[in-house]
C-alpha cells in the first residue's frame, strides 16, 4: 500500500513539475494587457505625486508634475481610449461642459479630469483655486482606481488590439498634432511622442509575429517608429513643427504598414455598436476609399437603379408644389452644391429662409444633418425638405404620386423598387434621392494627392497646412481629413460649436445673431447658438460663410477667428466654446492658410456626370 501511495505521489509531483516547465509563454495580447496594467499603475503613481505637491502650492513643481502625469496617461492611451472609453472621458475629457452626439440620452456632461486640472495650473496657478484643484485630483485618482479594477480578460485579443492601435495612429495624426488635449499647457508634441511610444511598445510585443507575416515591412515599421520619435524629440517648437513632413514621411507609412498586417491576418471591423466607425481602419488616413460612404444606410439599400432615379428626381422641379423648385435650386452642382446666397430664398421667391444652404459634397459621411444636427439620415433630411412649407411647400407623398404618374418615372421606379407600391412612394423617392447624394464624394483634391505621395503643394500651401493644424488651431474643430466636425478616430458623428457669429459683418456695435441653433431642437442651454462644424472641403467655392452667410470672403472668416470669434467682437454668449484668445496670425500667415484651404477643392465628379442628369 505504501509503495502504491509513493508511486502515485511521484506521478503527481512529476506532472506538477512538468506542467511548471512546459507552461506556455504568454502571448502578445496577454503581454499588452500587462503593459496596460503597469502603465496605469505608473499613471496612478504620478497622480499621487501631483496630489502631494498640491499641498505645497509651488506653481512650477505642480506644472512639471502635471506634464509627467499626462505623459504617463498618453503612453497607455491606446488601450484606455479603446477599451475604457467611459473612463477616458472622465480622465482626459473636454475642459468645458459638453454633449456627446453619439450618446444624446446623457445630456449635458460636466468637465472632469486632467484638462480641468490643466486649466487650473496653466498658464499660472491661482492659489485661491486650491480646493478646486484638490477635488479635481481626488476625482482623477478615484476614476483611475475604478478603471484599473475593470479588466475584461477576454477583451484583449489580437484583432481588437490592432483596431485600437490604428485608432491611436489616427488620433495622433488628426488630434495630437493639433494640441487638441493640451491647448493651455501647450505640451501637445511631447504628448504625441508619449502616445507614439505606447504604440511602439505594443507593436514590439508583436514583432516576431509581424516579421513572420509581413517580412521586411516589419523592419521598416520599427525604423519609422524610431525615426518619428526622434523627430518629435528634436523639434519641440509647437508653432513651427513640420506637420506635413511628419505625417507624409512617418505617420502615413506607419499606419499603412499596420493596415497591411491587419489585412494579412484577416482582421475585420469591430461590429459592436460602441465602435461604429465611418472610416475603415485598414490603411492610412488619406488612402483612396478609406471612408465607407454607405455607413449610414441604416435599414435602406442602395443600387444603380435607385441612384439613377434619385439623380433625375434631384433636378426635377416637379418635387415642389408649384413646379418651380428642385433640390438643385438650393444645391447647385455648379456652386459646389450650394446656392451662393447668404440664406436661401423661400419658395415664394422673395422671402429668405433662416439659414445658409450647406454643400452636399461628402454628405454621405455625415451622421448628423442640417446645420443644427437635428436629422440622423439622408432619407429623413430629404423628407423634411419636401414637407417644409417654406422650402418645397408640399407633401412628399403627393409629390411622389404626381411624378410617378409619368411613364418614364414609372419605369425608373419599378426598376429601383420592384416590389413596392404607391403607398410607400414618399419614403422610396427620399431613399432614391439620398442614394444619389451618397455618390457625391470629393476626396481627391490637390491636398489628397499630396498626402498620398504625389508632391503637389507649394511652400505657402504647406505652411498654410502646418498653421491650420498648429498655431491657428483650425484643426481642433475641423478635423482632418474630412475637415468637418466628424471627430477622429471613428468620424462617426459631427460636433457642434458655439463661436459667437454676428448678425452683420461689422466690428463696431456688433450684435450676436439671434438664431439659437441646436438649442431649438434639444432645448438644452448648452446648445444655445450652437451650430454644426461644417466641412471645409470645396470651401473656396461655397461662399458666403457661416450659418447666416454673414462673411463673404475667406479673409473675413480668418479675421473673425484670429480675433477670438464672438469674444473679439464683445458679443460672445456665456457658452462660447471657441477659445477666447487671439491667434496672433500675421496677414501673411492668414493668406497661407487660405492658400491651403483652396487645395481642398475637388469637383471632378460634377464636371463629368453630375451637371447633366
Amino acid at each position: 500500500m505504501f509503495r502504491k501511495t509513493l508511486v502515485v505521489g511521484c506521478l503527481i509531483l512529476c506532472i506538477a513539475v512538468f506542467s511548471f516547465f512546459t507552461r506556455p509563454e504568454p502571448g502578445p495580447a496577454e503581454l499588452v494587457k500587462t503593459f496596460y496594467l503597469e502603465q496605469t499603475a505608473r499613471f496612478k503613481t504620478e497622480i499621487l505625486q501631483l496630489q502631494i505637491l498640491a499641498e505645497k502650492e509651488q506653481e512650477k513643481a505642480l506644472q512639471q508634475q502635471f506634464i509627467k502625469t499626462r505623459l504617463a496617461y498618453k503612453q497607455a492611451e491606446t488601450i484606455i481610449e479603446y477599451y475604457f472609453n467611459y473612463y477616458a472621458v472622465k480622465l482626459n475629457g473636454p475642459p468645458i461642459p459638453f454633449f456627446e452626439e453619439d450618446e444624446p440620452d446623457l445630456g449635458r456632461q460636466e468637465p472632469a479630469g486632467m484638462q480641468v486640472i490643466e486649466g487650473l495650473l496653466f498658464p499660472h496657478y491661482d492659489k485661491t483655486h486650491k480646493e478646486a484643484l484638490a477635488a479635481a485630483i481626488e476625482k482623477l485618482l478615484a476614476d483611475t482606481d475604478f478603471m484599473y479594477q475593470t479588466n475584461e480578460s477576454n477583451a484583449f485579443n489580437d484583432e481588437l488590439i490592432f483596431d485600437a492601435v490604428t485608432e491611436e495612429l489616427f488620433r495622433i495624426t488628426a488630434l495630437g498634432l493639433t494640441g487638441f488635449d493640451s491647448q493651455t499647457a501647450a505640451n501637445g508634441l511631447p504628448e504625441c511622442g508619449a502616445a507614439l511610444a505606447g504604440v511602439q511598445k505594443i507593436l514590439m510585443l508583436y514583432q516576431q509575429e509581424m516579421a513572420h507575416t509581413i517580412g521586411i515591412r516589419n523592419k521598416q515599421l520599427q525604423a519609422l517608429l524610431s525615426a518619428a520619435s526622434d523627430l518629435l524629440n528634436r523639434h519641440t517648437a509647437f508653432n513651427s513643427f513640420p506637420r506635413m513632413q511628419f505625417i507624409t514621411g512617418y505617420l502615413n507609412p506607419i499606419t499603412e504598414i499596420t493596415g497591411e498586417y491587419k489585412k494579412a491576418k484577416g482582421f475585420g471591423e469591430n461590429r459592436s455598436p460602441m465602435f461604429y466607425s465611418t472610416i475603415k481602419k485598414n490603411n492610412g488616413l488619406f488612402a483612396p476609399g478609406i471612408f465607407d460612404t454607405n455607413k449610414y444606410l441604416d435599414d435602406n439599400t442602395i443600387s444603380p437603379a435607385k441612384i439613377m432615379l434619385g439623380k433625375k428626381l434631384f433636378f426635377d422641379r416637379q418635387l415642389s408644389k408649384d413646379n418651380k423648385r428642385s433640390c438643385a435650386t438650393c444645391h447647385d452642382p455648379g456652386k459646389a452644391f450650394t446656392d451662393g446666397l447668404s440664406t436661401s430664398v423661400a419658395i415664394d421667391g422673395h422671402s429668405s429662409l433662416p439659414r445658409n444652404a450647406p454643400t452636399l459634397w461628402n454628405v454621405a459621411l455625415q451622421r448628423n444633418l442640417f446645420l443644427d444636427n437635428r436629422s440622423f439620415s439622408l432619407e429623413d433630411q430629404v423628407m423634411q425638405v419636401l414637407n417644409n412649407a417654406k422650402e418645397m411647400h408640399g407633401s412628399a407623398q403627393k409629390a411622389a404620386e404626381k411624378i410617378l404618374e409619368q411613364k418614364e418615372y414609372k419605369t425608373l421606379y419599378a426598376d429601383a423598387f420592384p416590389a413596392a407600391g404607391s403607398s410607400a412612394a414618399a419614403q422610396n423617392i427620399c431613399n432614391a434621392i439620398a442614394c444619389y447624394e451618397r455618390t457625391l464624394v470629393a476626396l481627391n483634391s490637390k491636398f489628397d494627392k499630396h498626402m498620398r505621395g504625389k508632391a503637389s503643394l507649394d511652400k505657402n500651401e504647406i505652411n498654410g497646412f502646418n498653421l491650420f493644424m498648429g498655431k491657428a488651431k483650425c484643426g481642433t474643430c475641423h478635423f482632418m481629413p474630412l475637415f468637418s466636425g466628424a471627430k477622429p478616430p471613428r468620424y462617426y458623428y459631427n460636433e457642434t460649436e458655439v463661436i459667437g457669429v454676428p448678425d452683420k459683418n461689422t466690428k463696431t456695435n456688433a450684435r450676436l445673431d439671434e438664431d439659437e441653433g441646436r438649442y431649438l431642437t434639444t432645448g438644452l442651454p448648452i446648445h444655445k447658438y450652437a451650430f454644426k462644424t461644417t466641412t471645409l472641403r470645396n470651401i473656396s467655392l461655397t461662399a458666403p460663410y457661416m450659418h447666416n452667410g454673414v462673411f463673404k470672403t475667406l479673409e473675413d472668416v480668418l479675421d473673425f477667428y484670429n480675433n477670438g470669434g464672438g469674444k473679439g467682437l464683445h458679443i460672445a454668449p456665456p457658452n462660447q466654446t471657441l477659445p477666447f484668445e487671439k491667434l496672433n496670425l500675421t496677414r501673411a500667415e492668414q493668406q497661407d492658410i487660405i492658400a491651403f484651404l483652396k487645395t481642398l477643392t475637388d469637383t471632378a465628379l460634377s464636371k463629368s456626370s453630375v451637371l447633366h442628369p
